[in-house]
């Protein structure tokens, strides 16, 4: 269960502030805790704790944000007439003059509008407010506030403190990002209230028309013999019906399947299944009209499939506006090393398809970034990516956290069950982070989801279809966890459809000054780390790979005071750590030096040396002017000797041939590989020959 939210209930009234709170209380339960607040009384609302404020009205908002101690989301709710009392309003004479009393002209007129829409027209309202001029009439009607009734008024007709309506508690619930499975249980709630009505009330029936109206649901109540006595207009027109010629028909002369008949008309209840009537598919439920605890007919509702879907698709853009998104994508892969490259263009190939991924590589190489950036560059981008961690959920709670549970499934579920993550994931992208730390059982379930592409609810029985991508990474060597029947065989292959690996920092240590340059500028820093620094950088094996050197970069733009950071500047775990695992790289493998012939080793290194110069001097340089600065210093040798040699150092990745404009210039590898040259510590076989 997560953290309990806090809500604010702001209002000027008492007792409107405590019903309506109430009415939180109840729709959110156990959620949700609500604080009331009465906004004349306070100098300022302590915002600290808070996570939304909830008021009355909207001319409370500007009032409310002068007061807050810090900015927080604020809704004016929509209220709606509280039906309890409504029939002795709707009892009176026709054309009856009735004062309508609230706390605000704006709560005033809303009142108003809301008893016409509710088909109270027969009466003449007239709008009666604090501050507004007298008008003397017999009869008043007022929405929880008697005590502002004229003392001239002879009845009070108190419909009762107006409602929070349904669809400002889904905006709450949506602000709070409280779990899909709940909205369920509140529309359920409301939707109770509206269904135990007298049969033989036609002035009930009149108001239900004007309340039903307002739903998007198609909605008809029928008797024990299947006549229809009420339907919506939404009905009609989903059926394709003239509205006026329903109430006298039976349901057996608009629907003629004999079983969907069965169902309406049977003894159970039927939730959320799937009917074909007149070529269209509908989603149909089905309930039961009380009066004195007996059965006196059905009440059952339809709405399309298509309406359904989109309305999924809607939750689902919340869902990603609330923050299940990917914010990385392929730009943010910084870097020119080949092996990095080669990657990333593997990866955009990859996310033109839409099948099961597997990214391997040591922890901190950026997994999820290239997860994020699949997604991004996918078909699915506009809708939710879901990232789980396997080895940060403990194993009791990884299976519902993955396909959520059903009501009562364990002790602590909540009510109406909770969609797990791959239901909240349905239409896009799911990334199982740490893959090989599964157990057995959650393999399996896996398995089952990756084959089938559906997935059951903890304590469930229902099958839910699922429409999402798999991305999977890993640290480990799944094929070895294979062969030790640690993993299994078949979600292995299932997995590793598409597959690549991410490599470690160790093996790109060309783009260690790009990486330490973007996360300083990342940082807004101005620092600059010194030659020493940058050399140390080059030996050392980063085992937390990039991960590692972030880390490093926020504890230089935060604890080192000089500009230029300097070898003392840097931690003494990380110096420590780097006389454990520096490279001790004398052949330099790693650059593929291969066999420089002995007689053009000196063109080599000068052609270098000249590079490494004009690089500190932030100059081009082609291969004439090194040609020529080159036999100033009395070593003669051709441009065309020149072109030949730089061919041979760019396939090494020593220097990096650019445009003409551009001229060719040393890279971080050159530089290094330049160093230990003058160190002595590279040990070169020269052969007899020539090349």
């Amino acid at each position: 269960m997560g953290k309990t939210k806090r809500i604010a209930m702001v209002s000027v009234d008492h007792f409107v502030n405590k019903a309506l709170s109430e009415q939180l209380n109840a729709a959110f339960q156990y959620e949700v805790e609500v604080i009331p607040i009465f906004l004349r009384e306070q100098d300022k609302i302590d915002t600290t704790n808070l996570d939304l404020i909830v008021c009355t009205s909207e001319a409370l908002i500007d009032e409310i944000k002068k007061k807050a101690t810090d900015e927080i989301p604020i809704i004016a709710v929509k209220r709606t007439i509280n039906l309890k009392n409504i029939s002795e309003l709707i009892n009176l004479n026709d054309g009856e003059r009735v004062l309508v009393v609230n706390n605000h002209v704006q709560t005033t007129y809303e009142t108003i509008n809301e008893l016409k829409k509710l088909g109270v027209n027969h009466l003449e309202f007239i709008p009666y407010y604090p501050g507004s001029e007298n008008t003397v009439e017999k009869i008043a009607v007022t929405p929880g506030g008697a005590h502002l009734v004229p003392s001239y008024v002879e009845r009070i007709i108190d419909l009762g403190v107006r409602l929070i309506e349904l669809s400002s508690v889904i905006e709450i619930f949506m602000e709070l990002n409280l779990p899909k499975s709940h909205l369920k249980n509140i529309s359920e709630r409301y939707s109770m209230e509206l269904i135990n009505i007298n049969l033989n009330n036609i002035e009930i029936n009149k108001m239900l028309k004007g309340i039903f109206n307002v739903t998007n649901d198609g909605i008809a109540a029928l008797d024990l013999s299947g006549n229809v006595f009420f339907a919506n207009e939404k009905f009609a027109k989903l059926l394709d019906y003239n509205y006026n010629d329903l109430l006298s028909k039976n349901i057996t002369e608009i629907i003629s399947s004999r079983k969907i008949i069965d169902k309406i008309l049977g003894p159970e209840h039927v939730e959320h299944e799937l009917v074909r009537v007149k070529d269209r598919e509908f989603v149909f439920n089905k309930t039961f009209l009380h009066q004195n605890k007996a059965v006196r007919g059905y009440i059952f509702g339809i709405q399309e499939v298509d309406y359904i879907q989109n309305l999924e698709r809607e939750v689902r853009k919340r869902i990603i506006d609330k923050g299940f998104t990917a914010r990385h994508k392929f730009e943010d892969l910084v870097g020119v090393s080949p092996k990095l490259t080669d990657k990333i263009k593997i990866a955009k190939k990859v996310a033109k398809t839409d099948l099961t991924v597997l990214i391997q590589g040591d922890d901190g190489t950026g997994k999820e970034i290239f997860a994020q950036a699949i997604h991004n560059t996918s078909d699915r981008r506009n809708e939710a990516f879901v990232a789980v961690n396997f080895a940060a959920i403990s194993e009791s709670l990884l299976e519902s956290e993955l396909f959520g549970y059903r009501e009562g499934a364990f002790t602590g579920a909540i009510k109406g069950g909770k969609a797990g993550l791959f239901e909240q994931a349905d239409k896009g992208t799911i990334f199982l982070d740490e893959i090989g730390d599964t157990s057995p059982q959650i393999q399996t379930r896996l398995l089952r989801v990756l084959q089938e592409k559906e997935i059951m609810r903890v304590g469930g029985n229902k099958i839910i279809p699922v429409d999402v991508r798999v991305i999977a990474a890993t640290n480990k060597d799944l094929l070895n966890l294979v062969e030790e029947g640690k993993f299994r065989k078949d979600l292995y292959y299932r997995l590793k459809v598409l597959y690549f690996d991410v490599p470690p920092l160790n093996e790109r240590k060309e783009d260690i000054p790009l990486l330490t340059k973007y996360f300083l500028a990342k940082l807004g820093s101005d620092k600059e780390l010194s030659e020493e620094v940058k050399e140390l950088f080059f030996q050392y094996s980063w085992p937390g790979n990039i991960r590692e050197l972030e880390n490093l970069m926020y504890y230089i733009d935060s604890i080192v005071e000089k500009k230029v950071v300097t070898k003392n500047d840097l931690p003494e775990e990380f110096l420590r750590s780097i006389e454990k695992n520096t490279i001790k790289d004398t052949s330099l493998d790693w650059v593929d030096i291969g066999l420089i012939p002995q007689g053009q080793l000196r063109e080599y290194i000068a052609i270098l040396e000249v590079l490494e110069q004009t690089k500190k001097l932030n100059l081009k340089v082609g291969r004439g002017k090194i040609s020529q600065i080159l036999n100033s210093k009395g070593l003669n040798i051709t441009p065309e000797q020149v072109r030949l040699r730089i061919k041979d150092l760019d396939r090494r990745d020593l220097v990096k041939i650019g445009s003409t404009k551009q001229g060719t210039s040393i890279t971080p590898i050159g530089l290094h590989f330049l160093r230990e040259y003058n160190r002595g510590n590279i040990g070169l076989q020269y052969p007899n020959n020539n090349l």
